[in-house]
């Protein structure tokens, strides 16, 4: 702009000049030269802030595009330390510092579409992420835990697929009948329009090369009651029917856990279990209260086919200063669940057995808290002689979402 203003103020001049002493046709001349010299300023001028406006777009179309990528992805780990104290009648009380960490990664493809990557310490025992610290600092293994999609048909209906988190709703988040490390495989329909949820479900169990595979399909439909502003309570059935499990060996290693066998060690029975399960939520003093029964019925077994549990929960970890203290009771009998699945801390994992489980948290600072459980059991209840089995837990506990 500068240079434009000199320069037509020195052709200003030249013209004045030719005013005063030249011909009609020089100064015709001159007025085309400025003009000509004019335009081409003008064009002059404009480029550089064309390339500006260039640049600053590419450079805003160009984080954009970052925004969007990292938008659309989303990650949470969480790592837990623990010491615990395992004392079982009839063997050596043992002792064993374990950790847990796992952590999963969020991509979403589109608004309808996502999937999801998880790792986790620990070996390929289906209900625990634990890695046991021994071996002389040997190195440990971290696994594939998580590998799912999940497609949004609309806002109540979404279906999933691969080796998903458990969708089945466990109410008090107790573990009678589905281990809260326990990550299935196969597909699960799920709907839920804040009235009614209900989920249908068919998980590939086993593959055998030389008998018939085992499935198990189910579902399970929840409703809830509103009682209150703070008081809910929660109502469901489920209903699960495993396939070909009874003339083959126990799941994943051929151990019982409590479930009856036959003198070649296979399975006496088929496991169809019904679920029916109640809870209770409300504030008591300012703080959540939960209480719960769930009951489960194997109708393909004629005996020792029932279990429950009842279980309460008073407060709740979100915080530092913050704390929660819980108590329940299972009572499972020996066929009345699939023992792989259920509780892997309670009665060392087996059916067959009773027994309490005590349990208080407290929080250290946010996302960082203790947590301490004692479990008093026994195995063998429809034995003469049941053994008793007790485990003492303290963990540290800390989540990164």
């Amino acid at each position: 702009m500068k240079n434009q203003i000199i320069i037509l103020t020195i052709l200003a001049a030249l013209s004045s000049a030719v005013k005063a002493s030249g011909s009609p046709e020089e100064i015709d001349s001159l007025r085309q030269q400025i003009k000509l010299l004019t335009e081409r300023l003008d064009k002059l001028e404009e480029q550089p802030i064309e390339t500006v406006n260039q640049s600053k777009k590419f450079k805003s179309s160009k984080a954009k595009i970052e925004k969007s990528i990292a938008d659309r992805l989303s990650f949470k780990a969480d790592f837990r330390e623990r010491y615990e104290i395992i004392d079982q009648q009839g063997k050596e009380k043992r002792d064993r510092n374990r950790l847990r960490l796992r952590a999963a990664l969020g991509m979403r493809v589109n608004n309808d579409l996502s999937f999801t990557l998880g790792m986790a310490t620990g070996g390929d025992d289906p209900v625990s992420t634990n890695q046991t610290l021994d071996g002389g600092f040997s190195t440990k293994d971290i696994r594939l835990d998580l590998a799912y999609f999940d497609y949004k048909f609309n806002d109540s209906l979404k279906l999933t697929g691969g080796k998903i988190k458990n969708p089945l709703y466990r109410p008090g988040k107790n573990s009678a009948l589905w281990d809260s490390d326990l990550n299935p495989e196969g597909f699960a329909l799920r709907f839920n329009n804040n009235f009614l949820q209900a989920s249908l479900v068919g998980f590939a169990v086993e593959e055998r090369k030389a008998a018939s595979d085992s499935y198990m399909m189910g579902g399970q439909v929840i409703h809830g009651f509103k009682m209150s502003d703070t008081s809910k309570l929660l109502a469901g059935v489920g209903y699960y029917n495993y396939s070909n499990l009874q003339g083959n060996e126990p799941l994943y290693d051929g151990k019982a856990r409590g479930n009856s066998v036959d003198v070649d060690g296979s399975l006496t029975n088929d496991y169809n279990i019904a679920e029916f399960f109640a809870e209770f939520k409300t504030k008591f003093v300012g703080k959540s209260l939960a209480v719960y029964v769930n009951y489960f019925k194997n109708s393909a077994a004629d005996d020792f086919d029932t279990a429950y549990t009842l279980g309460v929960k008073f407060g709740k970890v979100k915080g530092a200063g913050t704390w929660d203290v819980g108590m329940s009771y299972i009572n499972n009998e020996a066929d009345s669940i699939v023992g792989l699945f259920n509780d892997s801390d309670f009665a060392g994992g087996n059916t067959d057995a009773k027994g309490i489980t005590l349990k208080a948290g407290y929080g250290l600072k946010k996302n960082m808290a203790l947590g301490l459980a004692y479990i008093n059991s026994e195995i063998g209840q429809s034995q003469i002689t049941p053994t008793d089995y007790n485990r003492l837990q303290l963990d540290f506990k800390l989540k990164f979402k």
